[in-house]
């Protein structure tokens, strides 16, 4: 991520600003606001499910998901083994770009075992999903939460073909696909059974940003991803390149426990706005 346009002594006023109780952002946020983004899902007609994600400073990210039928090697077959996730970076990034292998990893993250059991068929027989995701547009700020939420969003509007054998028969399905059904259910949500996100998050001083702009990652002390599912979970925490605002090299113990704690508190929030979306479209 390019540095941002900010002279030295901005970069001091913006970081002290942020380390006041309470902290003032440059776009008057508070500190658990996410910026307005657009949203779309069923997008894409030749795939099982869709979205589409437009971030405030430009980012647009497209998320398809494609869904075959294939044995189940149950001597082989790990959770998530059936799960193959593609990320392609705008621009003619290549495909082992770091940030395209990142991107991909913490999508990994947010999956969990909760995905894998939903693609059984029978006992011979599982859903392979392909995860296809394109940043068409990168944005100034990192995309790790613009990519998380548009695949939250895509898995929840996929649609499976309905099975009619029986389930120690080879699976046939329904040509009908008005009678799919979906892989996450719409009684999902309130069991808390529906795929994780994850949020980036920024710590300066004792303060902690969520979705923080270039900006604000550039002063900050550290800043994360933590991917957490409905019920406060952690599934994953990964580490991004920051200014390294504050004074002593590494990450603290403190500080990444501070940032957990917060994910579990402003998750509810994110999760009833995501259904909402879900609901709309």
């Amino acid at each position: 991520m390019p540095p941002p346009p900010l002279s030295p002594a901005e970069l001091s006023y913006l970081r002290t600003s942020l380390t006041l109780s309470p902290p003032i952002r440059p776009d008057s946020r508070a500190p658990t606001d996410f910026r307005p983004l657009t949203a779309e899902i069923d997008i894409l007609p030749s795939t099982h499910g869709s979205s589409r994600l437009v971030w405030p400073d430009g980012g647009e990210c497209i998320v398809g998901i494609k869904a075959e039928v294939e044995p189940t090697d149950k001597t082989g077959d790990k959770p998530g083994a059936r799960v193959t996730v593609s990320v392609e970076v705008g621009g003619g990034a290549r495909d082992d770009d770091p940030l395209a292998v990142f991107l991909a990893a913490t999508v990994e993250d947010m999956l969990g075992k909760k995905l894998a059991g939903r693609l059984g068929i029978g006992e011979r027989w599982g859903w392979r999903v392909y995860i296809d995701i394109l940043l068409l547009t990168p944005p100034i700020s990192h995309p790790s939460t613009l990519l998380s939420l548009a695949t939250h969003l895509a898995l929840r509007s996929t649609l499976l073909p309905r099975l009619i054998s029986a389930s120690d028969e080879d699976p046939l399905f329904d040509d009908d696909w008005a009678a799919a059904t979906p892989l996450y259910p719409h009684d999902a949500a309130a069991a808390g059974d529906v795929p994780a996100v994850t949020l980036l998050v920024a710590a300066v001083g004792e303060n902690v940003f969520f979705d923080p702009t270039r900006e604000e990652m550039a002063v900050a002390d550290c800043c994360l991803a933590v991917s957490v599912d409905f019920d406060g979970r952690v599934m994953g925490v990964r580490t991004l390149e920051s200014g390294g605002g504050g004074e002593g090299g590494g990450v603290k113990r403190g500080v990444v426990g501070r940032v957990v704690r917060e994910c579990r508190k402003v998750r509810g929030e994110v999760f009833e706005s995501l259904a909402a979306i879900v609901a709309a479209g």
